[in-house]
Parts: structure tokens; sequence; C-alpha cells
């Protein structure tokens, strides 16, 4: 029989073996007294980061924009200035490809530069820039909307759920990742879009599993970081079981669909993703060489990327500028960054019990392999590992519900002050 927490009770001694379903009865100010407080707070302490009022992203500066943008003028290689060395002149997450440069990455922000082409013309005369305000509302927003609400829900307080996405927001990966958005960097960005994608995800099959609002998740998430792709598997599984399997692989397919079919138009294959076309001109670096030699993904790769998404310790620098995390490009261990992720350890025997929260957090299983397998650690990740954010919201949605009660409520207010203070010290410029 699970113990039943009352939901205002911050310091109750016993934690539920079950998670709780429904929110308890709160004044209707609360949650939204909660949230804005939260966005207070992380613009107080945060913004100089953060730097929402700098956001902006446009062709020249972002290969998928520019690639949108080629799209509306009937083509799907990357424009560019005659007698330009394409080789070695080119964005870095562009590729070259039998005289032509494509981009590499993800389509979500070349789909989306198509869709807000008619407003961007209409008020700006342009297609290949994005308004700002668009630009946030489409990339930032979502996060704080879509963490509070589900964080709320699986705390069932709108106080500790403000309190945990704050700490996601914050406490993570996400932060860097909010600073290199705000001038355009096309694979921060990504992974930005990926945490909405995987929050919607986990919200509906966490929930009422209706299916659909995970495929779109499911889309958000693979169309910006592709090895997402595998967060099929327990939504197949949960359409399964809930009769849904028929539409969730029409949705899959769709989902794939426009993947597959980039890849044939660009590379003459379905499943080349053109990874390996960024290192042209480029054999020299570290990164570049490795695929090289060994492959998109090798298990030779998986000591160093073990080491470094697990065990490596940050170090520090006391110098004029003060206490400083002495970075490692290759990343250090999100243990040590976000030691809140220790209560998937110490919570273990609540979510093992819940077959929605196991079937979830296995499926992260798949996805850590195959980044702790991938030739490439993680480019501009000095002090982090910006990878791990592939599973890292999953994680903390999963171990939300006990993350309070007695010691638990002490240790994840000290893991969040931990985790705040490290990420504000890091040097992004």
């Amino acid at each position: 029989m699970s113990t039943v927490v009352h939901q205002n009770d911050l310091n109750a001694v016993t934690t539920p073996s079950v998670a709780p379903e429904t929110l308890s009865t709160e004044p209707r100010w609360k949650p939204w007294f909660c949230f804005i407080v939260m966005l207070a707070g992380l613009q107080a302490g945060f913004g100089h980061i953060m730097r929402l009022s700098q956001w902006g992203v446009n062709a020249g500066i972002n290969c998928a924009v520019a690639e949108g943008d080629a799209w509306l003028h009937g083509r799907l290689d990357l424009a560019h200035e005659p007698g330009t060395d394409l080789v070695h002149n080119r964005r870095c997450d562009s590729g070259y490809v039998n005289g032509r440069v494509f981009n590499l990455l993800g389509p979500i922000l070349s789909i989306l530069t198509v869709v807000l082409a008619p407003i961007n013309h209409a008020l700006t005369g342009r297609t290949d820039f994005w308004l700002p305000w668009l630009y946030s509302l489409l990339v930032f927003w979502p996060l704080p909307i879509v963490g509070y609400v589900l964080f709320r829900r699986q705390a069932a307080d709108s106080a500790w759920g403000a309190v945990l996405t704050a700490s996601w927001l914050a406490g993570t990966a996400v932060l860097p990742n909010l600073f290199f958005a705000s001038r355009g960097e096309l694979g921060q960005i990504h992974h930005l879009m990926s945490q909405t994608g995987l929050l919607l995800l986990a919200a509906d099959l966490l929930g009422r599993q209706r299916i659909w609002p995970a495929l779109i998740g499911l889309a958000i998430a693979t169309w910006s970081r592709q090895m997402t792709f595998l967060y099929a598997l327990p939504l197949l599984f949960f359409a399964w079981r809930r009769a849904r399997l028929a539409p969730a692989l029409i949705g899959i397919a769709m989902i794939a669909a426009p993947l597959l079919t980039l890849n044939t138009l660009k590379f003459g294959n379905p499943l080349d993703f053109g990874y390996r076309y960024m290192y042209v001109g480029r054999e020299d670096a570290d990164v570049a060489k490795n695929c090289l030699d060994h492959g998109m993904f090798s298990i030779g790769f998986f000591p160093r990327n073990f080491k470094h998404m697990h065990l490596k310790l940050p170090e520090f620098d006391a110098g004029l500028m003060g206490l400083t995390p002495h970075v490692d490009w290759y990343g250090v261990s999100i243990w040590s960054t976000t030691p809140l992720l220790l209560m998937v350890l110490f919570a273990a025997r609540q979510w093992w019990s819940d077959v929605r929260r196991r079937v979830l957090m296995l499926a992260t299983l798949p996805v850590m392999t195959g980044i702790l397998f991938y030739h490439d650690p993680g480019f501009i990740q000095f002090g982090y590992m910006r990878y791990a954010l592939d599973f890292i919201p999953i994680w903390l949605v999963v171990i939300a519900p006990w993350t309070r009660g007695g010691w638990r409520t002490y240790f994840t207010i000290a893991c969040t002050a931990w985790s705040m203070l490290y990420f504000s010290l890091l040097q992004f410029d």
C-alpha cells in the first residue's frame, strides 16, 4: 500500500511508492504566482546568461535557416557567393558534397523557416531572417511553460514544480545552451527544442497516453536530435498496451519520412545523415580523424566518452576573476554538475515499481549507449556534457515525485544550489 503524502507538506517524512496522479487542491492564484516567481528568479540570477533581449537568428549564422530559405527558392543546397572556396569557407554545421554545401543537422528549423516565411516576409521583407519575438516564442518560451506544467504535475505541488523546473533550466546543460542559442548557434538550438519534445513525450506516456501528444514530442525531438528517435520504442510499447499501435506506427513513419527523404535527396542514401561530410577540408581536427579512422560509431570511443560523461570531475582555477571551473571541451561528469540525478539511484525502488516510469527510464539506455559510442564527445561543451540532454529531462521527470519529503527536500535544494552555482561560474564567451 502506498503512503499518502499531503501535497502541500514539503517536510513530510514519508515518500510515496507510486507517483501521485493528481494535484492537490490549491488556490487558483498559486500556480500562476509560482510560475511568475520562478521566471523572475531565473531572470534575476541568470538573465545575463540567457540574454533573452539579444536573441536572434538568420541565414547568415544558421545553416538550417539558410536551408529553409533555399527550399523557398527551389533548391536543396545552401546559397553561396560566386567564387567562394566552398571546401574551407562554410559554416561548421554544413558539409561539402559533390561540389555543393548542405545543412547536416536536423530539419526542424528549416521546416519552421518555411512555415514562418509569410510572417517574416510581410514584416521584414525577408525570408532568411526570423523576427526575434518569433524566435524566442518558438525556442525559449516552450521550455519554462512545458517544463513547469509537467514538473508541477509530477511533484503534485506548484511551488515544488517551480523548483524542479528552475533546477532543470539553470542547473543542467540547458543553461549554456540558452546562451549559445541567443547567438543563433544551430546545435545548441536543437538541444533546446529537443528538450521541449522530450518533455511532451514524457508527459503523455506518464499521463493519459493518448499517443498523439507523444508523437508530436517525438517529432520535435527527432527533427532536432536524431538519436532521440529511439524513444519511439517506449511509445510503441504503450501504444500496443492501449490498442493504438496502428496510429502510432503511422505517426512514427511520418516522423521518419522527412529525414529519410532528405538523406536520399542530399546524399543518395536514406540512412546516410551526411555527418562525415562535415569533415571535408577539416581532416586535421580530432573529431574528424576519429570519424575518418574509425567511423561515426565505434566501441573504441566508449572508454573516453564514458569517462567524461560519468567519471570526470570538474577542476577549478583560482585567479584574478575568482574561482572558475577549469574547462574540458570533452565534458565532465553529469553526476558532478547535476548531482540531483543521484536521485535516480536513491529512488530506484520507487520508480521501478511504476511500469510507466520503468519503461521510460529503460528507454534512455539505448540513447545513452549511442552517445557513448559516438565519435564526437560534443563540441562546445566546456565544463559540462551537452549530449546528455538527450536523456537528462526524462530522468528528472521520472524522479520528480520523490525529490521532496524529509531529507530528500534538503538534498534537492542543496543539489540545485550547487548546480546553479557551478553553471553560473562557467565562462561561455
